[in-house]
């Protein structure tokens, strides 16, 4: 099932730390400007990460991926767009989009497949119907 929800979009601070040799976003770190944002998002809808937990979930991260479109350096910010656009029936992928975010231009895309699980056997579980609902109702701050 794809979804046409409202892409979440934060900003995050591109420090010193997070650049390389060449003064740019180190690639692996837009995996952790992703994941970021996700978590983000998740607060936003009112199913945080805690909020799986508390109800015996858990989730996985079973593939991950980035694009490099441009470069970003020290003292950008990067304006991370999240979207669930697919559901499966224990899994669910969310989609990224980064923007420089004083230019709008495009610097990275990527994805996270996540496996939602029980928290005490680790097996799969199907998706909760309140999180999909809630994922239907976010809006773009």
């Amino acid at each position: 099932m794809t979804t046409e929800n409202a892409p979440f979009t934060m900003t995050i601070d591109i420090r010193f730390a997070d650049t390389d040799a060449n003064g740019h976003v180190f690639f692996a770190n837009y995996q952790t400007f992703f994941d970021t944002a996700f978590l983000k998002y998740l607060d936003h809808i009112g199913c945080s990460f805690k909020w799986f937990i508390d109800n015996h979930m858990n989730f996985y991260y079973v593939e991950a991926t980035s694009q490099f479109k441009s470069a970003l350096t020290y003292g950008d910010e990067i304006a991370v767009s999240v979207n669930i656009s697919k559901f499966g029936r224990t899994s669910f992928t969310i989609s990224f989009e980064g923007r420089d975010s004083a230019s709008g231009r495009l610097v990275a895309t990527g994805h996270i497949v996540a496996v939602v699980v029980d928290k005490t056997t680790e097996t799969p579980v199907e998706i909760p119907e309140a999180f999909k609902t809630a994922v239907g109702t976010v809006q773009t701050l």
